[in-house]
Order: structure tokens, then sequence, then C-alpha cells
């Protein structure tokens, strides 16, 4: 071989060094770029796992929390129809108290009317008493009286039965029967 075709070999050598060396550090490049892609891939799906854990997690959340919302709305419409019956029922208690306010003012107008009316029966019983003790006291004077004047009677029937006799005795002839 000669010079010219040792040099031309060197020369194609060189050349091919020079683009094997480019291709190579190009080759590195995109190797390092493939890596890096590949990291930023990796860490891509890293975090698009991390996001569907998290969004299955907050799925599982949201359907506890919107079970808890029905149960609250359904207790918030258990609550609302408890209030309204406790509601009519104090209209209703409140009402009955109403009515019993007026029964007893209307009671206590009749207690007071009773108790001024047993006040006149207990006054006019007082007068009735007094009257009958003053009854009983003239009914015992004239009763005295009544018993007095029939013995009264009695003695003036003896005395005019004593003097019929007497006259009798005188107009008889008897003048000794006196």
């Amino acid at each position: 071989m000669s010079d010219a075709t040792t040099d031309r070999l060197n020369e194609i050598q060189q050349e091919l060094a020079e683009i094997l060396e480019a291709r190579l550090t190009e080759l590195d490049r995109a190797l390092r770029g493939s890596e890096a892609a590949s990291r930023r891939l990796v860490g891509a799906e890293i975090e698009l796992e991390r996001h569907r854990t998290t969004t299955a997690r907050l799925e599982a959340e949201v359907a506890a929390l919107e079970a808890r919302v029905t149960e609250a709305r359904d207790a918030a419409e258990a609550l609302r129809t408890r209030h309204g019956e406790l509601v009519a029922a104090h209209t209703d208690a409140r009402d009955e108290q109403r009515r019993l306010e007026d029964e007893v003012r209307e009671l206590d107008a009749e207690v007071d009317e009773t108790r001024q009316r047993a006040r006149t029966l207990e006054s006019e019983q007082e007068e009735l008493r007094s009257e009958n003790a003053a009854l009983k006291t003239k009914l015992k004077t004239l009763e005295e009286n009544i018993t007095r004047m029939q013995r009264l009677k009695e003695e003036l029937m003896s005395s005019i039965s004593g003097l019929t006799a007497q006259m009798s005795g005188i107009a008889g002839g008897d003048a000794d029967a006196t």
C-alpha cells in the first residue's frame, strides 16, 4: 500500500472517527435527552398514579360526603316536619291555655258571685237566727202568759164556782155556806 492510499485510509479513518465521534456525541445527547424524557415520563406516570389514587380517594370522600349530605337533608326535613308538629302543638296548647284562662275567669266570676250570695245568705241566716231567737223568746213568753192565764182562768173558774155555790147558798137560804 502506498503512502497515498495509507494517507487516504487515514483520512477516511479520521473522517469516520470524526463522524463516529459526532454520531456518538449526538447519540449520547439523544440518550441523555431520552433518559431525561424517560425520567420525566416516569415522574409523570408516578404523578399520574398519585393523582389517580388521590382522585379515587377524593371520589370516595365525595360519595361519603354526598351520603352524609343526603342524610343531613333527610334529617333536616325530619326536623322541619317535627318543628311544624311542635309549632302546631304549641299553638294548640296556647289556644287551650287561653280557653282555660277564659274558663278560669268565668269560674272566678261565678265564685265571686257565689261568695257574694253566700255572704247575703249568711246575713239573712243571721237575721233569721236573731228573729228566730226573738220569736222563741216571744213564744216562751206567750206560752208562760197562756199558762198563767189558764191558771188564772182555773182560779177564776174555781172562784166563780165557789161564788156560785155561795150565791146558790145565799139564794137558797143557806146563809152559812160562805
